[in-house]
């Protein structure tokens, strides 16, 4: 049975800098490497496998590893999890300790959760007969023939009706086989679609990439906006009384439409911060309901206000949101672009403008940036291309642009991995390239 390592620490979210990094390592491992993308970040040359890295200033999609090595230097074991890509809100994996002669005699089902949530139901099996845990999901397992193989199933539950399993082979002469791995990317479609299967679109590090499908997929656009709309209606608005505007706004509800079919989404950039189960901190920005674009236009949408009351004093923490934003984009396989509505107050996020800019191109998410105020020159080196939507008629020639960018998309699913899959390069003989944020 290959020597078990499994991280202890789950980076869930947007994640860069200094970080602490928890491993549990069977006896066999005598030595732990962390790489990023390749780069050794840290060795661990003893236990408790524990230690900090230094994941980069800037927000990017990456894949950490750790790889375990015996007293002879042989790398026996590794694992690896993905950065700053989607993860669901809570994982866990099945920790095992071994006896003296490797065999499996306890487990302990180790999790991490966003909002440090705890499980309503946890199950533990082996070899489908149920194993009682205790209070701190542990369980002394059954004496096991470790000549023949064995199942260790087990499920845990949260509130919400989320719910995951992970399973593990022990024993026997084991074959490990993987399935091929489909990740969605967005494209653009530039002549005829390519045919199912086709190996002549893209590469990666010089090898081809199949192409599963090419889909012309629902659209997704999630806007960041200020809990305070009061800024656009008086833009948008110019005669009307900005509170008359959002109590009676009711016929401007379709003005400047999205195509139907297109989801709206808002997200308020008033961070919520919440204690996960390892005690780190991680802030969640609220969203709102997704609204058909044939049922609102951009009018009504950008002249929303928070459902609750807000301190005007509450810190805006922007480019953070509009990274979340971002990432909440591709999950799920979408034709997609965020928007952010810029406002006059201060941002007090975490990372930068164009640090953030940087991570949506990254992951190929075009960025759209609307002032209500005009021209904003002294945010070029921030945010790009801005667009002024100051006025109805200037929102419609932005919203043309958003319309225009979402018809040119598809989404494409590719035999590669998330993070292969954002550095896969265009062969330029198949019709479709990659979505690039640059505009």
């Amino acid at each position: 049975m290959p020597p078990q390592l499994v991280f202890l620490t789950f980076f869930l979210g947007l994640i860069a800098g200094q970080n602490n990094v928890a491993l549990q390592a069977g006896p066999e491992i005598k030595s732990i490497r962390l790489l990023l993308d390749g780069r050794e970040l840290a060795e661990i040359s003893q236990p408790p496998w524990r230690t900090n890295v230094d994941l980069g200033p800037s927000i990017i999609p990456a894949e950490l590893v750790a790889a375990g090595y015996d007293a002879q230097g042989n790398e026996i074991a590794r694992v690896a999890q993905t950065l700053n890509l989607p993860r669901p809100p809570a994982e866990f994996v099945i920790a095992l300790q071994n006896d003296a002669q490797g065999t499996p005699i306890a487990a302990t089902l180790r999790w991490e959760h966003l909002t440090a949530a705890k499980p309503v139901r946890s199950s533990l099996t082996v070899d489908k007969k149920s194993i009682r845990l205790d209070d701190k999901a542990s369980a002394l397992l059954p004496r096991l023939d470790m000549s023949h193989p064995h199942l260790i199933a087990a499920e845990m539950s949260f509130d919400g009706g989320f719910r995951m399993r992970r399973e593990l082979t022990v024993g026997g002469t084991i074959s490990y086989t993987a399935d091929t791995q489909l990740t969605a990317i967005g494209v653009r479609q530039l002549t005829v679609t390519p045919p199912a299967g086709s190996t002549d679109c893209f590469t990666s590090a010089g090898s081809p990439v199949r192409v599963a499908a090419v889909e012309d997929s629902p659209a997704l656009v999630i806007v960041v906006l200020d809990p305070d709309p009061r800024e656009a209606v008086r833009a948008l608005s110019k005669t009307l009384n900005p509170v008359a505007f959002l109590n009676g706004g009711a016929a401007a509800r379709h003005w400047v439409p999205l195509d139907r079919g297109t989801r709206t989404r808002l997200l308020w950039p008033i961070a919520k911060q919440y204690k996960m189960t390892s005690n780190a901190s991680a802030l969640l920005f609220p969203p709102s309901k997704d609204v058909d674009a044939g049922d609102a236009g951009l009018v009504w949408l950008l002249t929303r206000k928070y459902a609750e009351p807000i301190d005007k004093s509450e810190p805006r923490r922007v480019a953070d949101a509009v990274g979340v934003a971002g990432l909440a984009a591709i999950t799920g396989a979408n034709r997609r672009a965020v928007v952010l509505a810029l406002n006059r107050g201060e941002d007090r996020s975490m990372q930068g403008g164009a640090s953030i800019r940087n991570y949506l191109a990254s992951i190929g998410v075009p960025l759209f940036v609307w002032s209500f105020t005009g021209a904003r020159p002294e945010l070029d080196d921030t945010w790009g291309v801005i667009d002024d939507v100051s006025s109805i008629s200037k929102l419609e020639r932005a919203g043309s642009r958003l319309r225009a960018e979402l018809a040119s998309q598809r989404v494409a699913w590719v035999a590669a991995d998330p993070v292969a899959a954002l550095r896969i390069q265009p062969t330029g003989r198949c019709g479709i390239t990659p979505v690039s944020a640059a505009r």
